[in-house]
């Protein structure tokens, strides 16, 4: 086991080995280092987020956050239950990163828990908790924001409805133009639901998918998402045991110990190469960020895979200019 003290988090975990010079066949392989955290920044009605959300750690959340990223070199950040605040904090102590938002709803505990830090506690359309992504890359091309509906005919109909959505933006990912996405969804909404959107939207692009699912691995719903093997999806899971032989499983993500937060990636264009999750010390949320790596392989040789990358970032900026 490797200890790490990282501005203060204490890591305790394997860890992740390098990747391989390439494939079988002498293509070039590429590693993609990923992160999803549910950050709990506006605390819930349960208040189980009261402790981690002191002035003392609220003035360490950034500078631990932005420091685990760095030192995982990590290309694509999910986050979860997240202010518009934390958005502001974050960018300021990760300026090369990009960042985009989607704001899903309106929170006075955001205003109210981070003001004493930023006076950029709501975005200019008013909303102040939301999810939201960071490229370690340029982000290329509008972002995808899509509300979510209520599809579940399985779920408990006294569920309480939240305001649930997807996000999703391009940007180069290891070595070639592809898509990460975020999602934040509830017994109430099906993890299909969430998948077809992305695939309408991201079509053969590689995609990475990261969020809190509010199921556990073994829950039915989630054979959905997990592909050969697991289930009817497209996806593999960065925390789904060895690459070779994957299980619907993981380290639990959340201090009640539950597995619930993911982190996908289209099996067509990643396998998994290991994971962990990350014991703050102090605890920032009542998740622990999860943090792994997948590798993907250049087909065709690393000259096809730039040219091809390039026209893809380049087809989708002029996409993004106004008309």
């Amino acid at each position: 086991m490797a200890r790490l003290l990282i501005s203060g988090v204490l890591v305790t975990s394997p860890l992740v080995g390098a990747a391989g010079a390439g494939a079988a066949d002498g293509s070039p392989a590429y590693r993609v280092n990923v992160l999803t955290y549910n950050v709990c920044g506006g605390n819930n009605k349960r208040n189980t987020c009261g402790e981690d959300l002191t002035p003392e750690r609220r003035r360490l959340w950034a500078p631990q956050v932005s420091a685990l990223i760095r030192s995982k070199d990590v290309d694509v950040a999910s986050f979860t239950e997240m202010c518009y605040a934390q958005v502001d904090l974050l960018q300021r102590a990760l300026p090369d990163y990009d960042f985009v938002w989607y704001g899903l709803g309106r929170s006075a505990n955001c205003r109210e828990i981070w003001s004493d830090l930023t006076d950029q506690t709501t975005a200019p359309n008013g909303r102040s908790a939301g999810i939201a992504l960071a490229f370690k890359n340029d982000v290329v091309g509008a972002p995808f924001r899509r509300r979510l509906v209520v599809d579940n005919p399985d779920a408990d109909p006294s569920s309480p409805i939240h305001r649930r959505g997807v996000l999703c933006a391009g940007s180069v990912i290891g070595m070639e133009y592809g898509v990460g996405c975020v999602t934040h969804i509830s017994p109430l909404e099906s993890p299909q639901q969430v998948t077809g959107e992305i695939g309408r939207w991201a079509g053969d692009v590689p995609v990475i998918l990261g969020g809190d699912f509010n199921r556990k691995p073994e829950h039915p719903e989630m054979g959905t998402v997990y592909g050969t093997g697991l289930g009817t999806g497209t996806f593999t899971e960065v925390d789904a045991g060895p690459a070779g032989k994957p299980s619907r499983g993981g380290s639990p993500t959340t201090r009640g110990g539950r597995k619930i937060d993911y982190i996908f990636a289209s099996q067509s264009n990643y396998r998994n190469a290991g994971a962990e999750v990350i014991q703050t010390n102090p605890e920032l949320s009542d998740h622990r960020p999860l943090v792994g790596s997948f590798t993907g392989t250049v087909e065709g040789g690393q000259t096809a895979t730039v040219v091809h990358t390039f026209t893809q970032v380049v087809a989708a900026a002029f996409a993004a200019l106004p008309k």
